[in-house]
């Protein structure tokens, strides 16, 4: 028989709840870190695609312009344009280096293309072939969401940017500019500038 001295084992009433609300506030504690962290997890998935996109528009931007030519092509309306013909928000342009594998594909190495922002996204026009006619069809690609704006600057021979090409003066008659920069505002990251400087036509030559 026990010693009528010993106590019964267990917890009163008062202890059970203060250990559950204990174990309450910890549990809060836990899930509102997780939370905080599973947020940080989803804002930096985002930084980072979005950083992937930027760096490919560059790449694409990069690509197009520097491998610039003067080649004219005549548009959908019969109307001849420029090899090169710019805006200060858009521009068109013929440049070389698009794959073509062993020649295998019935096509130009040589592509037209267009960039210009359209509600808010930078969009890349190309076609399938640089003379059109009028059942020609551009293919569109969003490059880049959040652009608030861009703006396009034509460097000529004379080191002087222009918010036109080509320029209109006799004296600024070269079919293509010596490099073309670009600067892009974006929501949150402000203003990203880059100048892409147009082969066989850098400076000095």
């Amino acid at each position: 028989m026990p010693h009528k001295n010993s106590f019964a084992k267990g917890f009163t009433l008062l202890e059970v709840l203060v250990a559950l609300f204990i174990f309450t506030i910890a549990a809060v504690i836990m899930t509102s870190a997780l939370h905080n962290i599973l947020n940080i997890q989803g804002v930096t998935e985002k930084h980072a695609e979005r950083l992937t996109e930027l760096q490919m528009t560059f790449l694409l931007l990069s690509r197009d312009i520097e491998q610039t030519l003067d080649r004219p092509i005549t548009n959908a309306k019969g109307i001849k344009e420029n090899a090169l013909i710019g805006a200060s928000d858009s521009f068109s342009l013929t440049h070389g280096g698009l794959a073509n594998p062993e020649g295998e594909l019935l096509r130009s190495t040589l592509q037209r293309v267009r960039y210009h922002v359209e509600n808010g996204e930078l969009i890349r026009e190309t076609w399938k072939a640089l003379d059109q006619v009028a059942t020609s069809e551009e293919s569109s690609r969003s490059l880049l969401k959040t652009v608030k704006d861009m703006r396009v600057e034509y460097l000529d021979q004379n080191n002087t940017f222009r918010t036109n090409w080509p320029a209109t003066e006799e004296t600024h008659s070269e079919p293509l500019p010596r490099g073309v920069r670009i600067t892009l505002t974006l929501e949150k990251w402000g203003k990203i500038s880059q100048f892409y400087i147009i082969a066989g036509r850098a400076f000095g030559m």
